[in-house]
């Protein structure tokens, strides 16, 4: 009598699950090779620091949005007008107080502007209406206060900020960095960054679990209206201006860093670091596109035609992984 054993070996069975992040580093990368050799002036170092400094001012608000994407949110659609506003906000009380009162109070209206968000989206439940509405006050308050008119400063300490290369790196980058590892350690190692995740994962299980899903709606809001002000302060300081028209039509570029980054668009999944990533991708898309005489609108046409492949592909990924 013989008998026949089968084995089965569980380690065979298991997928390589490769981090998100890698999808990014890796598109990336293609795009330099690419660029490098087919664009000479894509390689040089002046053209580097432009690729930079596009990638830091849309990364920084990108990474604020990944806290609404994450937290269950879908997008904001009021971070180019609040922008708008918190530049013209910025300008006023530089030109009158002085460039420390500005920062701090336009930080501070940042907050609130955050917390009207919040409650709103957690009272009305729909953040796409809701964001849209918010962004219609905004950019009108922008106007109102502005008068239509250009306002300037003259603060040799913004302009330094806006300017200056500490290191040979733009200070945009370097904000652009710090919060990209702040926005990760809160994400990965704070209690509050696990309850954006669990709120995002499954609101009604969080709720059952007794989190503060409003609270956390809330602190997503203003981790975005915070990068929001940051780089409008840093658009303005650079510039020594600010207008009403400020950041018209940046809202999709923020969201496009958001999905070609690989963030999950129902929530629960992702990384603020992606959403970094996603910038500089899109950043040197659009370098390279420029360099090469594209139009715009076939440059928009392949961003959007990019961000369509991301999330079409980070949705099969995310259905094999399960």
């Amino acid at each position: 009598m013989s008998t026949t054993m089968t084995s089965q070996n569980p380690t065979a069975e298991r997928r390589i699950r490769i981090p998100r992040p890698v999808y990014g580093l890796a598109a990336i990368l293609a795009i330099v090779a690419v660029a490098g050799f087919t664009t000479p002036s894509f390689a040089t170092l002046d053209n580097l620091f432009v690729v930079i400094r596009a990638a830091s001012l849309t990364g920084i608000v990108a990474i604020g949005m990944s806290y609404i994407t994450i937290s269950g949110n879908l997008f904001a659609l009021s971070a180019s007008s609040l922008g708008a506003l918190l530049a013209v906000l910025f300008a006023l009380i530089t030109a009158q107080f002085g460039f420390a009162a500005g920062v701090v109070l336009t930080l501070l209206l940042a907050g609130v502007s955050g917390v009207a968000q919040g409650v709103a989206i957690s009272l009305i439940g729909n953040p796409i209406i809701t964001t849209l509405a918010f962004g219609t006050v905004f950019r009108g308050l922008a106007a109102l206060l502005s008068g239509n008119s250009i306002l300037r400063i003259e603060s040799d300490l913004a302009l330094w900020i806006g300017t200056a290369r500490p290191l040979g790196i733009p200070t945009q980058s370097w904000a652009f960095v710090v919060a990209a590892l702040l926005s990760w350690f809160v994400i990965r190692h704070l209690k509050l960054g696990r309850e954006i995740v669990l709120c995002g994962a499954n609101p009604q299980a969080a709720i059952a679990s007794g989190l503060r899903v409003g609270m956390v709606t809330s602190v997503a809001c203003i981790a975005l209206s915070t990068g929001v002000a940051i780089m409008a302060m840093l658009t303005v300081s650079q510039f020594s201006q600010a207008k009403a028209d400020l950041f018209m039509g940046y809202d999709f570029d923020y969201i496009a860093a958001v999905l070609v980054g690989g963030i999950a668009l129902r929530g629960g999944r992702g990384s603020p670091l992606q959403a970094a990533l996603g910038a500089i991708l899109i950043a040197l898309l659009q370098n390279f596109m420029l360099l090469n005489g594209f139009s715009a609108g076939l440059r928009m046409t392949i961003v959007g035609f990019l961000v369509v492949v991301s999330i079409s592909l980070f949705h099969v990924l995310q259905g094999k992984s399960r």
